[in-house]
This record gives structure tokens, C-alpha cells and sequence, in this order.
């Protein structure tokens, strides 16, 4: 009977929803059209009929869901914006009026209004508004931050205000308050930099760095996002607080104000209340609010702005501010206040933006503790952070600088915390290679359901924008523990699907916008936009919308185009719009709606096309079932552009009729358990909801959803979450982590051993009987990888590891200071990156593809360019975050160097081989190819080229910007020429040279290098690739022929070049020379330096330091040369450029303690000597370090010669050289972090587990291990700039099978208390000061006296501070005869004069007035100039031969500039003189004339009184006249006796200098003696005559007399100082016959590149 039974209900249920079907298919919902403005802004009170939205800047209202709608009276001003309040969603809502400082209230949903006004000024410029928050449970306490700038020019209005008003939003819509510090002034200061702003900053300077050798445009874009610039306007924050309802209003002010300071350029104080809801668990006072306070400080030019951050909690409205202790000193970038918790981050660097972050914790507000990230924190924390329904921290991170990433608002990866919110993991099932965004929706409705997105974004090969490329979306209804693909069950549609629905795993849909609508809380029903497939091909265009009913579980096809949906009756209600009416075939908008859960779907067609903007329920709450639609009319429904504005209209779409207005009984009701009625958390969740088929509405308007919670008995392992020093392993089993051990302090009793639980209840778990977790004991001292050091227990360093099964052949850092990014390559071809300094390493998706060359763009740090053997490039400008690929010409790719725009990172060269299917093909030649947007599209530049540069980009004043040089191979000859051209070879394609063996750029300078006779070469140098001039050498180098020279590097100020004298195998050296700043005349430094078969150079400058330089010299070259000995080489250093070398000073004693055994000998035969250049494994090894001021590591020796390296030490210096310290017996590598701040020595050599590190300038060291068994350190190596606390030590472990290579990060960031503070603004800088160079105090070097930036505290880290910059110079010095050298086509004569080169004309002096614009007079070239390094300031003038001419376009400037003004001359001159005349006619008249005139006066004795007096005045006058005349009568008797004087003397002198031939210059310059010049005169008559000749030239040339003794022998040396990354090239022709060409070899010397 009961089977019958069933199959009769069923049948009759079954006729019952057919019938109700038929009765309710002719029902169409009532739908009524408004034709209104503009309205994007539709907001609905909670539970009820009342609705707002913002027109024409006026707010209008409806009380019958839209039907109607009328202006609200009371309100006359303009309103710029308005919310409901979102704790007081029924009654309450706010505007702000156009002024910024008037808000109008409701408390009745819009009935009545009233004003609640500020007492700050009203203004009408858009540069100043405020926004008002309320409190969760309070409602009289209100809060207002207000913004205020500077007035700009109009287009920064409108961007301010959206500014602004996005602000706004993102902190009083939310759920809970996020305040990100500076959100509103780095966005203000982005959109401020228009592309002009980008290109002017690129383009400022191209001079070679100090810290790297690459030029300073290479960091503009990285430097804007450190905080390196900034842009006006200058912009003030301040907060407000009311707890009266608004009636008084109390400013929150931080404890220094700093409004007067005119140095601040933003500072920003906000606000929000401690309690978020009425739900919050946070242990502190509704009262309660948490601030920052933000400073940005402007120092001086190149010195990054100064960024503090003063975070405090008040709970008496500002009277009394706590501060946090572990914040004090700290970066606070943005905090979110939560239900449970409360978080901070902060940043590690006050100098960088990007510096890595740290995230701290606090659940009562008082005591905030780190949480572990497991990757390091470095770009934006702006996402929507939150808690789950277990109450850990969602924290999405924003890794895309790319502004077409950002569009997206996605986040490049989420972490998820524990139940304590200290630890945190990261979504691991996103695609591997990271490249894209991901979207996290955590429904408040659906219990512990979560649903993912991650897409990856790439170029395509043609440039045509970013399309989606693959995409992974999931679900987990278990708070995380385990996620699934989207399940596809839709067998009626299983046709139109491309892959096997039935296959999860390759078949599963991928959502776009998992967030859609999922704020209306339905039952389990959703809806969603993607993809089905599996995953590898997304684009919108093939998108479609999909329904669910079992809360995202599966999902199946609803329409096969995208749609705007809303929800309303809890889900059983749907309303779907297309973006195009057209999609569905049809030319006319519709509405499509769906009564039975998105079942079945019914359609109304709309009287006209729209674009639907926005569609909304009116019932926030989700349990109404009327919406409201807004669209734009169009005038072509196909095209979205076709939007006329002319006709917007507002639909009201009501369904409460429908079922004929049947409310839902009992029975029409079913339960919906979650997660498969599995516990979640340790509980079941149940929904109550219409069944799918019920014929009828629930109609429970206004209440909520109710979700029931039954607490399940037993709990479960999924209860249960690691513990923090544990993480899961493969098998989901919880193991120790020795990193998180390290960071704990459960292991800070020193104890050898203790016991830990591996896993602990989740807090926020409801089950009732816990599982028996047994503990597990850890050893605290086995490993220092746990995190132990010599250091305090709360200071400890840190280490991680990675393990590469192929051996790793190069590994280099991303230029860049914005993280600590780099690329490892191992040879199977496999590459790996890292963003966060070696913390997490990740493959490089490549597909199949190999990659062969990887190249980085020298100009640009974040650039680089990965070549596949497919052919395929792969290009990333976000030092590996993301990558975009491109397909290059089907030509061969050569393997030759890219060579790239110093200006225009998008524009640069490769080169491919055309009809090279054959090596052996004659027609096989090389092309090169030049792209100009970013590698997206080629053409090709120029056939048979194989080297081209973009010199225009390189010199300072080029004779065209778009110059580019080119090295071509002319076929069929052994020959190669240089041609130029100034439009990429398109029109303009000149030859320079018509055979050269190469060429090479160094610095500014471009060096061509030409063959002159058998096996000899010449070279010739510009420095605006136009004009080429002959490197003039010395003559007294005993070199016979030019075979060889070796270019040392380069900057603004000379060329360094070591010129090859003895060539044979074994026994090379040769002259070291360097030039004049035009590169085109040398002189000798030293004769004898060591060089290689390679060409390197024992050379290398001193970093960040002005002219030191180390050298290794030949001490024994007569025996070398007559090869009776081997080279003996020693050390010297100069300090002065070159002019003056000596021997390193040894120590006094050894790292033992004892005396050398040489101690008592001279420095000749006991001085140190240190292994160089010639010698090194990787040539990035240097001695010093740009950012590390005065410090160098060596290996060497104390004795008379360099000893074998295996027998040397490891020395170290402070003081740029001046003396050494041994530091350990043996050979060590060694490497700089935090600027000088961290030293870390390692074995070299020999296997080792243990590190020595300093973190006091080497005064100390201390022991690290770091290993547990002893490995093999390869090499050691961090950031570029050497400004990092993170290392990397690449090793070789013992046990290592076919070349495993393991890499371990050690981080130092957590041993020091403090970061270190420096306020050029500041009197006192207690962490700092200046030190001269001991060898250079005092003394004079390029015009100056210079002091040097150091730390001088130990406890504190530097950060991103370069303090290679930070050169003071304390005196200007007067020029003397150093300071100057020969001017272009001029030469240094025997004699040290400077003579016209013979068949040279004197350059054009106007030249320089359109090298230098702002030029506005020039002199005639005088055969000197000054050295551009040289600061002097008065003493000589030997480069201001003739007077001042006036720069073509200038007269007008120079005429203002020499000219008089009539007013001024009229004042200060003429009035003066017309007084003087009327005296004098006075005293003429009323004295002299009246008085018998002149003659008078030339009788009468002085003494007489036959004068005429009258009066008071002729006493007054004759008194004048007599002093006169006695005045005059007595100098005159002085003169004679003078010059009788002066004859007798002379005619003495000459009487006994008679005999004496030598000529006399006594009336030099007008008998002004000058001793600089006459050292250069004595015995050299004929260039005496040539120089008196200049001297007494018209242009009346003046030369003071400089009594200050020259302490550096040679004159005409400038400093140049080095790059980090010089360029050694080498010509090298010994060997070769000359129809073979000699070879050039391009080698990059002295790089600390790592």
C-alpha cells in the first residue's frame, strides 16, 4: 500500500505545479517607468518602502519602491554625496552639501532633515571635503574627517573628489572601518604625475649611479613607488568627534602638530571607533578610537621624503592619547579594526613603500603581537579584509603595479589566518605561475562557504591589450579545510558544453565575478558569470551565467550570455537583464525572471533598448520582491557605444502578485542542510526554504534569514588547526617548522628540549568532546635554522630553504629597490623567481617551452626578457610577478645581447638571423629587429647588424635624442663599418667609419675602436655622436704598437683605460691611463698594472667614495720583460684620483694578535697586498660597496709580495683603505647588507655549516649556524644595492646527486630593535654623522672638502636610506691649476700648457648654449675649461679667456643681466651726482671764487685770515677749502719723495742682475706675479711667449694670486667617481693578422650585481 501511496502524491503534486504553472504563465510582474537624469547612486532603508537616490546633485526620494519620486524641501544646498547609515540601516541617513563643512541628518527615513554644521571654512573649490561615520551602538556619537589642499588647477578637482568619495565608502559602507594611511595622498600623488611628469623624470638624468653602476633614470619608476617623489598638492587630514548628536564638535589632534612646518608637505590624521558592530568582541570603551597621525616630510633634492606614522588609542575624545609601544617607532600603513581583532600593519623601511610589511594583532587594543606571514608582505594590504565565520583574518594582498592589472581590483594572493590570527597561510590552489588576480567572496549568509578565483592575465603576441588566458575557480563549504572545482550537473544541456561535464577535474566552470549579488542573503541559491572548460582559455566573450541551488556546489546553464541579476523573497525570486539586448537575437531590451529558483525563465520585453547600469532589490535584506533597474537608453542596441544620455529611465519591477499573492505554507517548505549536512566549525546549519516547485512566495518582507545551529558531539580533526610552531605536511599531518620555531618564544628558556601539542582546538569550534592530542617533543638546540644567535632571545635571525634538483647556472637580483626580487636559471633550463628575497620561490610557467637567454634591461631594474626555443620572448616589467609573451620573427634568434633605450624602457633591439636554415647558407645574415612598445610588436631596423646602440639615450648633449649607432658586418668581406641614424634607419642611414674592429659605450662616452697598421689599432671617442677625436696617449708609454687596451669604466669626468705594454701569456701588464672629460687626451697614472690573457684589470674604484682607486702593479717588469722572473705583484691605492700612490698600510697585528714578520721592516718591504680583479670567480665580487661608505673586504697577505691565495687572510677595512683590520686566517667570501650595517663572512672553499656575521662595522663578530649538515656556500649574495637584510647563500650539500643545488635565505631583519632615525630637517640625528676620509681631511680634491654619511648606532637598521648620496661638502676651495684640463680639440703640451691639436679647429663655442638651454652668455673657447667634477669656486679663471657674449635667442636676458636699469641708475648714481655738483658750485662760489679764485689760493699761507667771512657758513666753507688744499699740498710732497725713491732702488737691481740671460717676467699680468704659471714656464721659452701672448690678450683675463700649496703632484687630474658596475672592455689585436680583425670583448668589470 505505501508504494501506491507514494506514486499517488507524487501524481497529484505533480498535476498541482502544472496547474499552478498554466495558472500563473499569462501573469507578467508590474513594471512602471520613470524617465529621469542621471542616477547611479539607488539606496533603500532597511524594511521598508523608502528609497533615496542622488540627481543632479540634489537627493530625491520615494516612499512606494520607486514608483514615485519627489525632491526633498529641506534641503536646498547641493549635495555632493549621501549614505544610509549602515549601523542604522531603517531610520538613518546622511548628505554632505556642496562647501565641505555642512552635513544635513535624518532620523525617519527621509521625512524630516536637519543641518549639522562645522566650524572649519566653507569652500567652493572641490579642494576640501568631509565625510561623517557614525557608531555601531551609539547612536549619538558621531565622527568627521575632513580634507583639505591646496588649490590646483581644475582637472585636479574632479579626481579629488572621486578621491575622496571613494574614501568615504570603503570606510562607512563597510561592515567595519579599514583605514588604509595615505590611501588618499599616493593615489592624489599617482594621478598628479601626468605622462609628461613620467616622461621629464625618465628623461632628467642619464649619469652612471654611484650605488650600480646603471644610470639614475633606471630607478625613477621604482624610486616613485619607494616614496622617492611626490606631487603637489600638499593636502592636511584632521578628525572630528561629536557625542551630542553634532550639537559640538571636538578636534582630534595628534600629540605634535605640525601645520606650521613648512617642510611637511602631507600630513593626515584619521579615525575610526574601536567597536565595529554590535557583535564586536574587541576589550576596549564604545568611546574608544584608534588614529594615525601621517607625516611626509620634504628634505633635500635626491633625498628620499621623510614618511612617520604616530598610531594612538583615545577613549576620553582625544584628551589623553595611549600610544603602543611595539608601534612607536614603526610605518603604520593601514589598519582594519574586526569583530575579534584588531590589525596593524606596518612597514619595515620609512624610506620605501614597498620595504616588506609586518602585520600585528590585538584582540583587546592594548597588547598587539606579530603574525607570521609565509611570504613577505610588500604591496598594498587595500583589499577587503575580514574575518570568516570562524573569525580568522581574510588578508588579500595586492601584488599588480600594472595599472591594467589594477583595474581589476584583484589581489595576488590571500592569506587566511588561524583561530588566533598569528598565523597565516596562504590559498595554495591558485595557478602555479601566480601571473593575474584573485577574487575571494565570503558570503555572511552561507556558513563556512568560501569561493575562489584566480585568473592569470597575459599580452597577446600583437599588442591588443591584456586578455584573460587561464583561470581556476573553487568552493569550500568547510571554512577552507578542503576545496572542489564547480561541478557542472546539466545533462539537458550537456550539448552545449565543449568538454565532458561529467570529468571535474577537466571540466568545471571558472567564474570571472564570484562577488555578484552575493550580498543578498538567499538560501543556497546563487548565480554566477563564467566559463566552462578547464580553465587554460578564458575571454569574456564567451562568457555565460550560470544558476545554483545548493549554495555553489553545482551549478548548471541559465543563459549562454552575461546578465545583471538581483535576488528578492530569499532567492525564490531572480531577475536577470542582459548588457545587450541584441544578445538573445532580438533587437529589443528585456527583462528576464524566474519564479522557481532559476528553474525556468520567463521573459518582458522593455519599450526601449537600454543599457542597464544598475539593478537593485529594494529590501537590502533580501526578503522583498520588488527591484528597481536603471538604463541608459541607446540608439543602436548592438552597440555599446551608441549610448544617446538623453533618455535615462528607472524601471520598478514588482512581483508581489504573482502566484495570484499566495503566501507560502509549511508545506511548501523544505530544509537546506550545509556543506552536505557535514558539521562546519563543530556544528550542522539549516536553512528553511520554498521548495523549488511550491507555487507561491514566502512574503516574510523584512525579516531576516534565519539559519539554525545545531552544535555536533564529537569533534574532529577538522576541528582542530596546527599549533603555531607546526605546519601540515603533504599527508595533512601537522609537523615542526623550524622558522616558526625561530619566531615563537616557547624555546626562550634556553631549555635543550620541551614537549608541544602539534595541533589545537580551533577557537571559534562548537563541538563538545575534544580528541586526545598527545604532545611531541622539540628540541630547542639542535638547529640554529630554529632562529637562535648570540644575540638577545627576542632578536633572532632567520632562515628558509629550497631545494633544486638541477644545478642552478645563474642567478642574478632585479635592480631595483622596491623588494628583493631575483631569477635563478638551472640547467635543465628551468627557471625559477622569487619576490620576496629566497622566503618563496616559484617556476616561471613556460609551458614546454626552454628557456635559453635571459637578459635585463641595465636602464629600467624591473625589466626583464626570458628567450624561449620556441621562438617565443617572454617579457616582465614587474621584476617577475607577471610576464607577457610575444612570438618573434621565425628568423634564428643569435644569441646577441638586446641592447636598450636609457629612456624609453619600451624601445629596444634583438637580433635574429635571416636564411639561416644552414649555417653554411651564403645568404645567412644577421637582422636586427627594434621594437617601440614593449616588445609587443618588431619590424626590422637594419640588415647585416650586429651591435646597435641607442646613443642618443645615453649622452648628455647629443646631436639628435634618436641617434642610434650601428656595428654592420658587410657581407662577403671581413670587414666591418659603423653607420648612424637619427629615424631608425628608415630614411637616414649614414656611414661614420668605414672599417672598425668595434665599438663600445662607457659612461657618456662612445669609444670606436679602428685598425691603423699590421696587428695596431686606434681609438676614437664622442661624447654627442657626431664629432669623433683621436684618443691622444702618452708618449712616453713604451708601448711600439696600440694592440690592446682595456676601457676600466667611465662617468661624467674621464675615461679610465689601461693601455696593454707587455703581452706575452702569463706576463701581461701595461700603462694606466686616464683621459681628460672629453676622453680624447690621456695621461699616465702608473706603468706597470697587472692584466690578464682576458684583458682584466687588477682596477677597481672605491664605491661611493671620490678618487680611491686600488691597483695592482708589476714590481719586477725588467725581469718580466726579459723573462727571467714571474710577475711579483703589490697593492697600491691612490686617494687622490691618481696624481699620488702609496702601499696599503698592514695592521699592526694579525687576528691572532702577533706581529708580522716583516714588522720591522719598511712599508716598501712590509705593506699589504690584496688578490684583484684578475683573479676572481664571479667579476660582481667587489671589494667594497657603493652604499656601504669606506668598507672593503680582501683576501691577501703582509709582506713584500702578493702570496698565492691559498695562503692568504681575510683583511678588512673602514676607511676606504686608509687602514686594514685582519679579520680571519684563511679565505672567506663576504657580502654587505643594510648598508654596510650587516657584514656576513663565509668560508670560501671549503664546506661549512656556520656563518660569521657583525652587525657593529666589524668591531665584533659572532657565529651563526645555519645548517645542519655542512654544505658547500657557492657564493653569498642579496640586493644590488646592498641595502637589504636578507642573504642568500647559494650551496652545493654533501650529499648532492647530479649537481642539486640548494638555495637558504638568511634573514637579519628581526635583530635589530629599531629602524634608524634621520631628519635632515632635524638638529640632532643621534644615529648618524659625518666623517671626513682620514687621507683626504683637510685636503682639497676636485674643489672641495668633502665628509661622508655613517651610522653610528648598532642597534638600528638603516632601511632604503642611500647613504651614498649623503655627501657633505663642508668647504669650496679656490681654483687652482687641478681644477681645470684642455678644452675639446686641445692637447696637453711637455709643458703642461694646452695647445690646439694640428688640423683642428676650436670647437664652437655657442655649442654650448643649445647643449644648455638655460644658458643665456658664453666665453671664446680659451684652449682650457673646467673639470665638470671640480666645485672651486674664485682663484683661477683659465677657462673665461674673453668677455661674456650673449647666447643666441638671449640679448634680451644678457642685455638685463649687464644692463642698468634707468630707475636704479637714476637713484643710486645720478641723484648722487647732481648733489656732489650743487656742493661743489657752493663751495666754489661761496669759498673760492668770491675769495680771488685758484690763484688766490695758490699765494695765501694756510694760516691767513683775510678771508671773507661774513657769517657761520663762510667759516664753514673756508674751513672746507683750507683741509682741502693742505690735503692736496702734502700728498703731493709724499709723491716726489716716492718715486725718488722707487729710481734709486731700480737702478741698484739692475746694476747687479746685469750678467743674468734668463728672461724675466716681472710684468706679467701687470706686474702680478703668478706661481702656478711660472712653474709651467721655467725652460720652455717658446710656450712662455704663447702663454704671455694669452695672458695680455684684450679680454683683460684676470688670474689671483693662489697661495694655497697643492698637495697632488700632477695637475689635470679630475675624479670621476666609478659605477658599481663598470664596464671593462677590451680591444685585444696581439694575435690576430689584420685581415682577421682584431677582437672586441665586452666584459662587465667591477659589478656588484648580483
Amino acid at each position: 500500500m505505501k508504494p501506491i501511496k507514494w506514486a499517488t502524491a507524487l501524481i497529484y503534486a505533480f498535476n498541482s505545479f502544472c496547474i499552478a504553472q498554466d495558472s500563473n504563465k499569462d501573469w507578467k510582474p508590474i513594471i512602471t517607468r520613470t524617465s529621469i537624469d542621471s542616477t547611479f547612486d539607488i539606496q533603500a532603508f532597511d524594511d521598508s518602502t523608502t528609497l533615496l537616490r542622488l540627481e543632479n546633485e540634489h537627493i530625491l526620494i520615494t516612499t512606494n519602491n520607486g514608483a514615485s519620486w519627489e525632491p526633498i524641501s529641506q534641503i536646498k544646498d547641493k549635495i555632493i554625496w549621501y549614505d544610509i547609515d549602515p549601523y542604522n540601516k531603517g531610520n538613518r541617513a546622511v548628505a554632505l552639501a556642496a562647501g565641505g563643512n555642512r552635513f544635513y541628518l535624518t532620523e525617519d527615513q527621509g521625512r524630516n532633515w536637519k543641518e549639522i554644521k562645522l566650524n572649519i571654512p566653507e569652500r567652493d573649490d572641490f579642494t576640501s571635503s568631509c565625510y561623517l561615520s557614525t557608531h555601531p551602538t551609539r547612536k549619538e556619537y558621531f565622527k568627521v574627517h575632513c580634507v583639505s589642499c591646496e588649490q590646483q588647477k581644475d582637472d585636479w578637482k574632479d579626481m579629488f573628489n572621486k578621491l575622496l568619495k571613494r574614501s568615504y565608502h570603503a570606510v562607512s559602507s563597510a561592515v567595519s572601518p579599514s583605514t588604509t594611511v595615505s590611501n588618499l595622498n599616493s593615489k592624489a600623488r599617482r594621478a598628479g604625475n601626468t605622462e609628461n611628469d613620467k616622461n621629464n623624470d625618465n628623461q632628467n638624468d642619464n649619469k652612471q649611479n654611484n650605488d650600480n653602476g646603471n644610470n639614475k633614470n633606471n630607478k625613477e619608476q621604482d624610486d616613485k613607488k619607494s616614496g622617492w617623489k611626490y606631487v603637489q598638492p600638499k593636502c592636511r587630514g584632521r578628525e572630528y568627534v561629536s557625542n551630542n548628536y553634532g550639537k559640538t564638535f571636538r578636534e582630534i589632534k595628534p600629540s605634535n602638530d605640525y601645520e606650521q612646518d613648512d617642510a611637511i608637505i602631507f600630513d593626515n590624521l584619521e579615525c575610526s571607533f574601536a567597536k565595529i558592530s554590535s557583535k564586536s568582541n574587541i576589550k576596549l570603551d564604545d568611546s574608544s578610537l584608534i588614529c594615525t597621525y601621517e607625516i611626509e616630510r620634504e628634505q633635500d633634492k635626491d633625498i628620499p621624503v621623510l614618511t612617520s606614522v604616530e598610531f594612538f588609542i583615545t577613549n576620553d575624545w582625544g584628551r589623553t592619547l595611549t600610544h603602543i609601544p611595539v608601534l612607536e617607532d614603526l610605518v603604520v600603513t593601514n589598519y582594519k579594526i574586526l569583530n575579534n581583532h584588531i590589525l596593524v600593519v606596518t612597514r619595515e623601511d620609512k624610506y620605501n613603500e614597498y620595504s616588506p610589511k609586518k602585520v600585528w594583532v590585538s584582540t583587546d587594543g592594548k597588547e598587539f603581537k606579530e603574525a607570521y606571514l609565509p611570504t613577505q608582505l610588500r604591496y598594498s594590504v587595500d583589499g577587503y579584509i575580514q574575518e570568516d565565520s570562524t573569525g580568522r583574518i581574510i588578508l588579500p594582498i595586492s601584488k599588480n603595479e600594472d595599472e591594467d592589472l589594477q583595474k581589476h581590483h584583484g589581489m595576488g594572493e590571500i592569506l587566511i589566518s588561524d583561530s588566533t590570527g598569528l598565523k597565516f597561510e596562504k590559498i595554495d590552489w591558485g595557478l602555479d605561475n601566480k601571473q593575474g588576480y584573485m577574487s575571494l567572496i565570503i558570503p555572511e549568509h552561507l556558513k563556512g562557504t568560501m569561493m575562489g578565483t584566480f585568473v592569470s592575465i597575459s599580452t597577446d603576441n600583437k599588442g591588443h591589450g591584456r586578455n584573460y588566458r587561464k583561470g581556476n575557480t573553487k568552493i569550500s563549504t568547510d571554512n577552507g579545510i578542503s576545496w572542489s572545482n564547480l561541478k557542472i550537473v546539466d545533462p539537458e544541456n550537456r550539448s552545449k558544453y565543449s568538454c565532458n561535464i561529467d570529468d571535474v577535474d577537466i571540466c568545471s566552470l571558472h567564474s570571472f565575478f564570484v562577488f555578484q549579488n552575493m550580498a543578498v542573503p538567499t538560501a543556497g541559491i546563487l548565480m554566477t558569470i563564467g566559463i566552462v572548460g578547464d580553465g587554460t582559455n578564458l575571454s569574456w566573450t564567451d562568457a555565460q551565467t550560470f544558476v545554483s541551488r545548493d549554495g555553489g556546489l553545482t551549478w548548471k546553464l541559465a543563459f549562454q550570455y552575461p546578465i545583471l541579476f538581483s535576488f528578492g523573497d530569499m532567492g525564490n525570486v531572480i531577475v536577470a537583464v542582459p548588457f545587450r539586448g541584441d544578445i538573445d537575437d532580438d533587437p529589443e531590451s528585456e527583462i528576464y525572471y524566474s519564479l522557481d529558483q532559476g528553474l525556468t525563465w520567463e521573459e518582458y520585453q522593455l519599450e526601449h533598448p537600454i543599457f542597464p547600469t544598475e539593478l537593485v532589490t529594494t529590501t537590502p535584506d533580501g526578503s522583498g520582491s520588488t527591484f528597481l533597474l536603471s538604463g541608459i537608453s541607446m540608439s543602436n542596441p548592438g552597440d555599446l557605444k551608441e549610448l544617446s544620455g538623453s533618455a535615462n529611465f528607472l524601471y520598478t519591477i514588482d512581483f508581489s502578485s504573482s502566484f495570484k499573492g499566495k503566501s507560502c505554507q509549511d508545506s511548501d517548505m523544505e530544509n537546506f542542510v550545509l556543506n552536505g549536512n557535514e558539521c562546519i566549525g563543530g556544528a550542522r546549519y539549516t536553512f528553511i526554504r520554498r521548495k523549488q516547485g511550491s507555487s507561491c512566495l514566502v512574503k516574510k518582507v523584512y525579516e531576516d534569514l534565519h539559519l539554525s545551529e545545531d552544535p555536533c558531539q564529537e569533534c574532529t580533526e577538522d576541528d582542530y588547526e596546527c599549533s603555531f610552531e607546526f605546519t601540515k605536511n603533504e599527508n595533512g599531518e601537522c609537523v615542526l617548522d623550524k622558522r616558526l620555531l625561530g619566531i615563537s618564544d616557547v624555546c626562550s628558556s634556553r631549555k635543550s628540549s620541551i614537549k608541544l601539542f602539534p595541533m589545537q582546538l580551533s577557537r571559534s569550534s562548537k563541538c563538545k568532546n575534544p580528541l586526545k592530542i598527545d604532545k611531541v617533543e622539540v628540541q630547542c638546540n639542535e638547529n640554529s635554522g630554529s632562529g637562535f644567535s648570540p644575540v638577545e632571545s627576542d632578536q633572532k635571525i632567520l632562515t628558509s630553504e629550497y631545494d633544486f634538483q638541477s644545478q642552478i647556472i645563474s642567478y642574478r637580483y632585479f635592480d631595483t629597490s622596491s623588494d628583493e626580487s631575483f631569477i635563478i636559471t638551472t640547467k635543465d633550463r628551468k627557471v625559477y623567481v622569487s619576490n620576496d628575497g629566497g622566503q618563496t620561490i616559484q617556476k616561471i610557467d613556460s609551458g614546454d617551452d626552454e628557456i635559453v637567454e635571459i637578459v635585463f634591461n641595465p636602464y629600467f631594474g624591473s625589466n626583464a626578457y626570458l628567450f624561449g626555443r620556441s621562438g617565443k620572448l617572454y617579457m616582465t616589467t614587474d621584476r617577475g610577478r607577471t610576464f607577457s609573451s610575444t612570438q618573434l620573427d621565425t628568423s634564428k634568434h643569435l644569441g646577441f645581447p638586446i641592447e636598450f633605450n636609457a629612456k624609453d624602457q619600451d624601445t629596444f633591439v634583438y637580433y635574429a638571423g635571416k636564411n639561416c636554415d644552414s649555417v653554411y647558407n651564403p645568404d645567412c645574415h644577421a637582422v636586427a629587429y627594434i621594437t617601440r612598445d614593449g616588445g609587443r610588436t618588431f619590424k626590422e631596423m637594419l640588415d647585416d647588424a650586429i651591435h646597435c646602440e641607442f646613443v642618443g639615450s645615453l649622452f648628455k648633449h647629443p646631436s639628435d635624442e634618436n641617434l642610434v649607432l650601428c656595428q654592420v658586418k658587410v657581407r662577403g668581406k671581413n670587414e666591418r663599418n659603423l653607420v648612424a641614424s637619427n629615424d631608425y634607419f628608415e630614411n637616414d642611414n649614414r656611414k661614420v667609419f668605414d672599417s672598425i674592429i668595434g665599438y663600445m659605450s662607457t659612461g657618456e662616452y662612445i669609444v670606436v675602436a679602428t685598425p691603423y697598421s699590421e696587428g695596431e689599432l686606434r681609438a676614437y671617442v664622442t661624447i654627442d655622436g657626431e664629432e669623433f677625436a683621436e684618443a691622444q696617449f702618452p708618449q712616453n708609454i713604451n708601448a711600439d704598437k696600440q694592440e690592446s687596451f682595456t676601457i676600466l669604466g667611465s662617468e661624467t669626468g674621464s675615461i679610465f683605460l689601461h693601455l696593454a705594454t707587455f703581452l706575452e701569456p702569463d706576463a701581461e701588464f701595461g700603462a694606466l691611463t686616464k683621459s681628460n672629460s672629453n676622453g680624447t687626451s690621456f695621461v699616465t697614472l702608473e706603468r706597470a698594472v697587472n692584466r690578464n690573457f682576458f684583458g682584466f684589470v687588477d682596477f677597481e674604484k672605491v664605491q661611493g667614495l671620490e678618487g680611491i682607486i686600488l691597483i695592482n702593479v708589476v714590481d719586477n717588469k725588467d725581469q718580466v720583460i726579459n723573462k727571467s722572473q714571474e710577475k711579483k705583484l703589490k697593492s697600491k691605492i691612490t686617494f687622490n684620483d691618481g696624481s699620488d700612490w702609496s702601499y696599503l698600510n698592514p695592521p699592526k697585528t694579525d687576528s691572532d694578535g702577533n706581529r708580522y714578520d716583516c714588522f720591522k721592516a719598511g712599508i716598501e718591504k712590509c705593506s699589504l697586498h690584496l688578490h684583484g680583479f684578475t683573479e676572481r670567480r664571479d667579476k660582481r665580487d667587489t671589494f667594497g660597496s657603493g652604499s656601504a661608505i669606506g668598507m672593503m673586504f680582501g683576501i691577501g697577505n703582509v709582506g713584500e709580495y702578493l702570496a698565492p691565495k691559498n695562503q692568504g687572510s681575510t683583511f678588512f677595512t673602514t676607511n676606504g683603505g686608509a687602514t686594514w683590520t685582519e679579520l680571519r686566517k684563511g679565505t672567506y667570501q663576504w657580502e654587505f647588507g643594510d648598508h654596510g650595517g650587516i657584514l656576513v663572512l663565509v668560508k670560501d672553499g671549503e664546506r661549512t655549516k656556520n656563518i660569521h656575521y657583525s652587525i657593529d662595522f666589524g668591531k665584533t663578530w659572532n657565529d651563526y649556524q645555519f645548517s645542519e649538515q655542512e654544505v658547500l656556500v657557492k657564493d653569498i649574495v642579496t640586493v644590488p644595492q646592498d641595502s637589504a637584510m636578507r642573504f642568500l647563500l647559494v650551496t652545493e650539500p654533501k650529499t648532492s646527486r647530479m649537481g642539486a643545488t640548494k638555495i637558504i635565505s638568511i634573514d637579519f631583519s628581526r635583530v635589530f630593535e629599531r629602524q634608524c632615525q634621520l631628519d635632515f630637517t632635524s638638529k640632532s640625528n643621534p644615529d648618524f654623522a659625518y666623517f671626513p676620509i682620514e687621507p683626504l681631511a683637510g685636503v682639497c680634491l676636485f674643489g672641495h672638502q668633502a665628509e661622508y654619511l655613517k651610522k653610528t648606532s648598532s642597534n638600528c637598521y638603516i632601511g632604503n636610506y642611500p647613504l651614498s648620496k649623503s655627501v657633505r661638502i663642508i668647504k669650496n676651495c679656490t681654483c687652482t691649476r687641478n681644477d681645470f684640463e684642455c678644452d675639446y680639440n686641445f692637447y696637453k703640451a711637455k709643458d703642461g700648457t694646452c695647445k690646439l691639436v694640428e688640423g683642428l679647429d676650436k670647437q664652437e663655442a655657442s655649442n654650448i648654449c643649445r647643449k644648455t638651454p638655460e644658458l643665456i652668455e658664453y666665453f671664446e673657447p680659451s684652449g682650457y675649461r673646467k673639470i665638470p667634477l671640480s666645485t672651486c669656486q674664485g682663484g683661477l679663471k683659465l677657462d673665461k679667456f674673453s668677455d661674456p657674449l650673449p647666447c643666441p635667442g638671449k640679448m634680451k636676458e644678457f642685455r638685463k643681466k649687464y644692463s642698468v636699469e634707468g630707475s636704479f641708475f637714476f637713484i643710486v648714481w645720478f641723484i648722487p651726482f647732481v648733489f656732489f655738483l650743487a656742493c661743489a658750485w657752493f663751495l666754489y662760489d661761496r669759498g673760492i671764487r668770491r675769495n680771488g679764485g685758484f690763484a688766490r689760493f695758490g699765494e695765501i699761507r694756510l694760516g691767513d685770515d683775510d678771508l671773507i667771512e661774513n657769517n657761520e657758513t663762510d667759516k664753514v666753507v673756508n674751513t672746507i677749502i683750507r683741509s682741502i688744499f693742505s690735503g692736496l699740498s702734502k700728498f703731493g710732497s709724499g709723491y716726489k719723495i716716492l718715486k725718488r725713491t722707487a729710481s734709486e732702488s731700480i737702478l741698484r737691481i739692475r746694476e747687479r742682475m746685469a750678467g743674468r740671460r734668463a728672461p724675466t717676467y716681472s710684468s706679467l699680468l701687470h706686474d702680478q706675479f703668478l706661481d702656478d704659471a711660472d712653474d709651467l714656464l721655467v725652460g720652455h721659452d717658446e710656450d712662455a711667449n704663447d702663454l704671455e701672448n694669452f695672458l695680455n690678450d684684450d679680454g683683460n683675463f684676470d688670474i689671483d694670486n693662489d697661495d694655497t700649496a697643492d698637495p697632488f703632484a700632477h695637475p689635470f687630474r679630475d675624479d670621476p667617481t666609478p659605477p658599481v658596475d663598470d664596464i671593462s672592455t677590451t680591444v685585444d689585436t696581439s694575435d690576430a693578422p689584420i685581415n682577421d680583425g682584431p677582437e672586441v670583448n665586452i666584459l662587465d668589470n667591477h659589478s656588484d650585481q648580483e
